[in-house]
């Protein structure tokens, strides 16, 4: 009896140490794999680089403060079978996640990712500055590339580029785009001009097509238009003056080319600015610039594919951007005098 007594008494001990041990194992588990810290959360800014062993990646993530214990993070992503799946990137990570919510974003990819604006009418060298700004890419490096990804873009391989200062100018999109950090200058390149094909839809391939101009002719038109344009109700009227011009012969004499062809930007044209040597400065050449000034938005497209039914050769901008309209050269200068003498 004593016998089965103590033997009784060994099982109940052994059976109450291993609830313990359960209980505090789990516990344990549960403080290790939760959040490291959630009343003053930190961001963390993380690159899991490709190639990483899942060792190499609890490292990383320990040493940022962002989990508790390595050894946990290893074991995690084995038993759940995730191991070979974590995806390189950099990512956004922040104290107040789990050890679960932590594998599950680099399973998902949910890398960081940057955002800039490119606003209509920008330059190649404005975007080019704007990006190196707002994400990792140098503005040299952008630059490079719009200059060596220009050779396989197919809308310009049947044009002479050799006196385009930039030969994708007119073609970066003019948009918001979030892209993944460590993105390079060549994918930028090309995730704007995918951007651009597809802004332009079926009806307006099929106007471009109907069209007396080739497609290079309607985006070097709009990005006159944008670059002369404050108004929207002023686009078209303006498109229709440049096909005046353009079907008469006559010097399209547009401030916003000489404000292309100088080394720097001016908030004011000068007259002795309208004599500068460039093949885009259209007070001294006739016919459309070797290529687009800017990078026209869906508006001015449209626009120079619907231009207004007007007689207007003529017009000049007033101080708040808008701009009085004229069909001949004498009343352009009334106008102007008008407008003169009034002040």
């Amino acid at each position: 009896m004593l016998k089965l007594k103590s033997g009784g008494v060994k099982k109940r001990l052994i059976f109450l140490l291993i609830i313990v041990i359960l209980l505090f194992g789990g516990s344990g588990i549960y403080y290790l794999s939760s959040p490291v810290e959630e009343e003053q959360v930190k961001q963390q800014q993380v690159e899991i680089k490709a190639g990483m062993s899942s060792n190499q990646v609890a490292a990383t993530l320990a040493e940022a403060g962002l989990i508790r214990e390595p050894l946990l993070f290893r074991a995690a992503v084995r038993i759940r079978g995730v191991e070979h799946r974590l995806q390189s990137g950099y990512y956004d990570f922040n104290t107040a996640m789990s050890l679960n919510e932590i594998i599950d974003s680099m399973v998902m990819g949910r890398v960081f990712k940057q955002q800039f604006t490119i606003p209509e009418g920008a330059t190649v060298e404005s975007i080019a500055q704007r990006i190196a700004t707002q994400t990792d890419v140098e503005a040299e490096d952008f630059l490079t590339a719009a200059e060596r990804l220009s050779q396989d873009f197919k809308l310009l391989q049947d044009y002479d580029l050799s006196q385009r200062k930039y030969p994708l100018e007119g073609y970066l999109f003019p948009d918001t785009y979030r892209v993944v950090r460590g993105v390079s200058s060549d994918k930028l390149v090309e995730v704007m001009l995918r951007q651009f094909m597809a802004k332009l839809d079926g009806e307006l391939w099929a106007q471009i097509e109907e069209s007396e101009y080739k497609v290079d002719e309607i985006i070097n038109i709009a990005s006159l238009i944008e670059g002369e344009a404050k108004y929207d109700q002023e686009r078209e009227l303006i498109a229709g003056v440049i096909y005046n011009r353009l079907e008469k012969g006559m010097r399209l004499q547009l401030d916003a080319t000489v404000q292309y062809a100088l080394s720097e930007r001016k908030d004011r044209i000068l007259y002795r600015d309208l004599e500068i040597e460039s093949p885009y400065n259209t007070y001294r050449v006739a016919g459309l610039p070797p290529g687009p000034i800017n990078n026209p938005g869906l508006a001015s497209i449209k626009a120079a594919l619907n231009p207004a039914e007007t007689d207007y050769l003529y017009y000049f901008a007033l101080e708040d951007g808008s701009h009085k309209f004229s069909k001949s050269y004498q009343e352009h200068l009334r106008l102007q005098n008008e407008l003169r003498y009034s002040d």
